[in-house]
């Protein structure tokens, strides 16, 4: 059930609030997969499936099971960025999703991300993503081929 698609990009805007930052100065390097998490709801929310959808009638989660993080660039207190994630590959029981971070107004990234999530049920035993979630995701993609813009 492994799903090769291309699906489109999501993206999220963000304002840094202060207590992100450490004493350094900078966002703290955890606070960014904080970030990341938040515009993967966002994602889910957007395509018609939100995560407490996936908690309440299907009783399952998304666990992470791998977060890799590239830090290229500081993000600072009150800086408005913009989180770009993209759907790599939708399978039976996991996702991957590829994540960038962009200070508003730049085209290179401070940062970027790729998150493997297994779906879990009951006990946290492995089980299969729900279709319904499956299926919102290539909806989205249709949506956005048909799109004028």
């Amino acid at each position: 059930m492994g799903q090769d698609q291309d699906y489109p990009e999501h993206t999220f805007r963000f304002r840094v609030p202060l207590s992100y930052i450490d004493t350094g100065g900078v966002v703290y390097n955890g606070r960014y997969l904080d970030i990341y998490n938040q515009a993967r709801d966002e994602q889910m929310r957007d395509i018609g499936y939100p995560y407490m959808t996936l908690v309440t009638q299907d009783r399952n989660h998304l666990t992470v099971v791998e977060a890799n993080v590239q830090y290229k660039a500081p993000v600072f207190y009150d800086d408005v960025i913009d989180i770009v994630s993209r759907v790599e590959k939708i399978g039976s029981r996991s996702i991957i999703v590829n994540q960038a971070m962009y200070r508003q107004g730049e085209e290179q990234p401070c940062n970027q991300a790729r998150f493997v999530m297994v779906c879990v049920g009951e006990g946290f035993k492995t089980c299969t993503i729900p279709a319904k979630l499956i299926h919102a995701h290539q909806l989205q993609e249709k949506k956005n081929e048909n799109s004028c813009f």
